[in-house]
């Protein structure tokens, strides 16, 4: 408000009360079921911490859940989804039966067994014994209490690593180990940390660490200074194997050479001696390729830290490759442990592999090995229903779900469900599609075979209504790029979505993603033919059909909801009008957030008037809308009418928005018949 003080003119800029409503999302993907890897998006102790993760190719799928699986219906419908036109996808993995994660216990740095921390794999299934971990104290200066370290933490299957510095066991501190780790946006996307020794010792850390007491004088060495490297290897279960141990003769200075004047310099020259000495041994070089030393400070001392890295190895998986580094006395010449007076602290591998046995003296308590569980890899039914029914707290992130997994034939009858409450599952997925502007594609199940099957299936099967889904049949015929050569039958659901942002990003959400233009991309043809006799059937049921035609090839032929027979002459009949209307309100309810709390009368309800006529006219340029005038294809009222005293009272106001759709024409009717001409 200007201040008027003074005779003269005043000047202000007013609002044009226009705020741009952007449109929605409509064609977000979600995902749910096993993988062969990645994070537990779901877990039946916290089924309310749902963890999806975000994708935008194939190759982030590969990279964050390990690729195509027999096992997961999942994989391949991404696959899909991505080949058909989709940009944009979550994925919620769903642990398989009595699939268990990887995890070991680590004692405290105190030379005792105490535990100290717990790392879990955030991953259920083999793939979580590929974590490696590793604990230093390097680096972090003063640190009389040990109550800081450095965790890292690598994937050898996904090649993922982290690296969290200056972690503290101290509840008191910012850097709070298990706060920082298990943060869900900025923490591992690996493990998950338990702290049990809380303001205790940090733990205690990997590799062979010596301490240098005194620094030489300045000069240079009087003879060659000489290390005998004993390099072991040890078993799965933790015990060393004789027969793989390397011993090598280490030249690390010669005579008359000048002595290290800095435990960095130290470091670095003993690198390169080691490394050479390594190349150099035909028996060690078969087995190692690549040693680092790392240095800092320790207990306000300098360290060396000796830390095998089996890049290349040659050594069986039987045997560990990251085994301790130890250092014995000189072959000849003056000990380098004596002129750098290096004492041992402590010796433990130099990495952990999550989930091996170790001995005793270097973790605490027994490890869980990772296991894959269920070898059909399905997750428990009541499991798969529960994350399903979880979708409805977080805001709205997916606009489609699919579910292949959920009607994924049993290991022991290929025409059986796996989840003999699939329905229930996929009823369970409508009711939550309907409350977050979402739709469903669901997909049939495998003793669905034929017209008749259809027929009972979409009659009987399916016991709800919903016009927040659709039913599409039959299954597609595609390539299994894991059996090169083989054709296998598959859900069509992931290849559906595809094509619905295809068409969603060519035309708009108000164009049925079906018709002779809708090509499933990948897929040789359904996986039954049907004729246009045998469609008439399904059709009026409100059963979507894929077909092939010549020249078209496989195609998407129906657009109807799981509403759309004729028989229940819902408005909701069709998948377009159902999913316009989706985008419109889910547009508006985020666009119009602005007008929470404003004061309500006659200046708020013109400028939603104008915000939502703005928005709905250029739907209207766009196409979306059937009449050709803005006043045919649309309405807004938000006044007086709409919005009584009551409501004023209420907090309320009411916006009343009313539009004509577009329907899909589904029968092009020909007429012909004969011109007579007379005095013929």
């Amino acid at each position: 408000m200007l201040q008027l003080t003074f005779p003269g003119v005043y000047t202000q800029e007013l609002a044009s009360g226009v705020r741009s409503i952007a449109g929605a999302p409509t064609s977000v993907a979600l995902f749910v079921g096993p993988t062969k890897a990645g994070i537990d998006g779901w877990s039946a102790k916290s089924p309310k911490e749902l963890r999806p993760i975000r994708l935008q190719n194939f190759g982030d799928f590969e990279r964050n859940f390990g690729g195509l699986s027999q096992t997961s219906s999942l994989s391949y419908s991404v696959l899909h989804f991505f080949a058909n036109g989709g940009g944009e996808a979550y994925v919620l993995r769903v642990p398989a039966s009595n699939a268990k994660a990887a995890s070991s216990g680590f004692r405290q740095d105190d030379g005792g067994a105490t535990l100290s921390l717990t790392l879990t794999a955030l991953s259920s299934g083999e793939a979580s014994k590929e974590i490696f971990v590793e604990f230093d104290s390097f680096g972090l200066g003063a640190n009389p209490d040990k109550k800081l370290f450095n965790l890292n933490i690598s994937d050898r299957l996904t090649g993922r690593i982290e690296r969290f510095s200056n972690l503290s066991t101290s509840s008191a501190s910012a850097r709070f180990a298990p706060s920082v780790v298990n943060d869900a946006a900025t923490g591992s996307k690996l493990v998950a940390m338990s702290l049990t020794g809380i303001d205790k010792q940090a733990p205690q850390a990997t590799g062979s660490i010596y301490s240098i007491g005194t620094k030489p004088a300045a000069g240079s060495f009087a003879s060659a200074q000489k290390l005998k490297v004993n390099i072991e290897f040890r078993d799965a279960n933790g015990a060393v194997d004789a027969g793989a141990a390397v011993s090598i003769d280490v030249v690390a200075f010669e005579k008359d050479v000048a002595k290290p004047t800095t435990p960095l310099e130290l470091c670095t020259r003993l690198t390169a001696a080691l490394n050479a000495a390594l190349r150099a041994d035909a028996t060690a070089a078969g087995k190692l390729e690549t040693l680092s030393i790392d240095g800092g400070i320790f207990e306000g001392g300098t360290l060396m830290r000796f830390r095998i890295a089996p890049v290349g190895t040659t050594v069986t998986p039987s045997r560990r490759a990251d085994g301790a580094v130890t250092l014995a006395a000189p072959t000849s010449g003056t000990s380098l442990l004596n002129t750098y007076s290096l004492t041992e602290n402590v010796a433990n591998p130099s990495r952990f592999q999550l989930g091996w046995a170790y001995a005793s003296s270097q973790i605490s308590g027994a490890p869980t090995a990772g296991d894959d569980g269920d070898a059909h890899g399905q997750p428990v039914s009541s499991n798969f229903k529960d994350v399903v029914t979880a979708l409805i707290e977080p805001d709205p992130f997916f606009n489609i779900l699919c579910l292949p997994d959920a009607v994924r034939s049993s290991a022991a009858d290929p025409l059986v469900p796996q989840h003999a409450n699939c329905s229930s599952i996929y009823s369970e997925a409508a009711f939550v599609c309907s409350k977050k502007f979402a739709f469903l594609i669901m997909d049939p199940p495998p003793n669905v075979q034929d017209v008749g099957g259809a027929e009972a299936w979409k009659t009987t099967g399916i016991s709800f209504q919903s016009k927040h889904s659709a039913a599409y049949f039959p299954n597609i015929r595609v390539d299994d790029p894991l059996e090169p050569g083989a054709i296998r039958s598959h859900p069509p659901s992931g290849a559906i979505a595809g094509l619905f942002a295809r068409t969603d990003s060519a035309t708009g959400v108000w164009q049925a993603p079906a018709g002779t233009e809708s090509v499933l991309s990948g897929a040789y043809g359904p996986s039954v033919v049907l004729s246009d006799e045998q469609q008439g059937i399904l059709n009026p049921l409100g059963l979507n059909v894929i077909r092939k035609f010549p020249v078209y090839g496989t195609v998407s032929f129906g657009s109807r909801t799981i509403d759309g027979a004729d028989a229940m002459n819902s408005e909701w009949k069709y998948i377009p009008v159902r999913r316009t209307a989706s985008y419109i309100l889910r547009s508006l309810s985020e666009g119009l957030r602005w007008a929470v709390h404003k004061p309500n009368g006659e200046q708020l309800w013109s400028q939603l008037r104008v915000n939502v006529t703005a928005f709905m006219q250029g739907l209207f340029r766009q196409g979306a809308f059937k009449g050709v005038s803005s006043r045919e294809a649309y309405f807004v009222a938000c006044d007086s009418s709409t919005t009584t005293a009551d409501d004023i009272n209420a907090g309320v106001v009411n916006i009343v928005i009313g539009f004509a759709p577009l329907r899909p024409a589904e029968f092009v009717v020909i007429s012909l018949r004969q011109i007579i001409q007379s005095g013929q």
